[in-house]
């Protein structure tokens, strides 16, 4: 394979909007990783995921960095995905997974540098430890939240436990992947409370607390209420949409004669479902094949079927 065929390949022959997806994700990953060093940590808030591991570390006394710990977790789980998802998943967390533990130690080392420090020994003594636990939890989720959010806006992916979820239902496909997320994270977050020797139960609740704050702010901004989109694609060329749809985003389509309303020419309509993290590729292969294609994306409130949840999973 030639070179510029490589290069074509990896921003599927679009370098700005793969150069303006690549930026969404890096600045996407900072924030995420703002959230998490700043607030989440300090705060020893179990949330579960790849932190509440690491605060997992914490409350077992190992005195090791809580970036270092992320960081191996990451790149381990990136490699178990890359290995059982494939490359086309391992390319969508590749990015966030090189620089969210890069983030992570920078931000530590400019909070230590400027003496920027959530939590210190004069806060237990005065009282306000609870009350910056709380506001940490608030803040802490918001910014992870939004991380998350944005990163999934440049068709990346932040990987971490999530990773474990998808294969799991690779290979169990009666399996919920809200479900499968729902008991890994409630599984860190109950091995941390028992872990921890206080045993601090309004510790362990401001963390879930956290962990559903984070999960509204991807609802309001990326989401809304469903996972789940179908898209109507009137063009020309939808043989050509149709063949890419059903290669990168394993989907397939439905092609539907419609009739232009007031030019009376027969045309086609290519339908297709898909998941919020298929989104930005979907219409990476729409703009790549038809610039000048009438798209319409609608948010579904529910699909059942092959590729979703059953008809009778409820």
């Amino acid at each position: 394979m030639k070179f510029k065929e490589i290069i074509n390949k990896i921003t599927k022959n679009n370098p700005l909007l793969f150069l303006k997806n690549q930026l969404l994700i890096i600045l996407g990953t900072l924030v995420l990783a703002m959230g998490t060093e700043m607030f989440i940590i300090p705060a020893g808030l179990d949330t579960g995921g790849v932190s509440g591991i690491a605060i997992c570390f914490k409350y077992a006394g190992i005195d090791f960095s809580s970036e270092i710990i992320i960081g191996i977790i990451c790149w381990t789980l990136f490699f178990l995905g890359f290995i059982f998802l494939g490359w086309n998943f391992a390319a969508q967390t590749l990015l966030s997974t090189i620089v969210y533990p890069v983030f992570l130690l920078l931000i530590n080392f400019l909070c230590s540098k400027w003496n920027f420090l959530l939590i210190t020994e004069s806060d237990s003594l005065n009282g306000n430890l609870a009350l910056i636990t709380l506001l940490s939890s608030v803040f802490g989720g918001i910014l992870v939240g939004a991380g998350c959010a944005i990163t999934f806006v440049g068709g990346g992916s932040t990987g971490g436990v999530d990773i474990i979820t998808f294969i799991i239902c690779k290979y169990f496909k009666r399996v919920k992947s809200s479900a499968c997320i729902f008991i890994i994270d409630a599984i860190i977050v109950i091995l941390g409370f028992i872990i921890n020797e206080t045993h601090d139960i309004a510790l362990c609740l401001e963390g879930v607390f956290s962990a559903f704050i984070a999960a509204q702010v991807i609802d309001r901004i990326f989401v809304g209420q469903s996972q789940s989109f179908a898209a109507f694609i009137i063009t020309e060329k939808y043989e050509e949409i149709t063949n890419e749809v059903i290669e990168k985003l394993d989907r397939t389509t439905s092609i539907v004669d419609i009739e232009g309303g007031y030019s009376k020419m027969m045309k086609k309509m290519v339908i297709v479902s898909f998941t919020v993290r298929q989104y930005q590729e979907l219409m990476t292969i729409i703009l790549n094949n038809d610039r000048k294609a009438f798209t319409i994306i609608q948010r579904t409130h529910e699909i059942a079927g092959e590729g979703f949840k059953e008809i009778l999973d409820k």
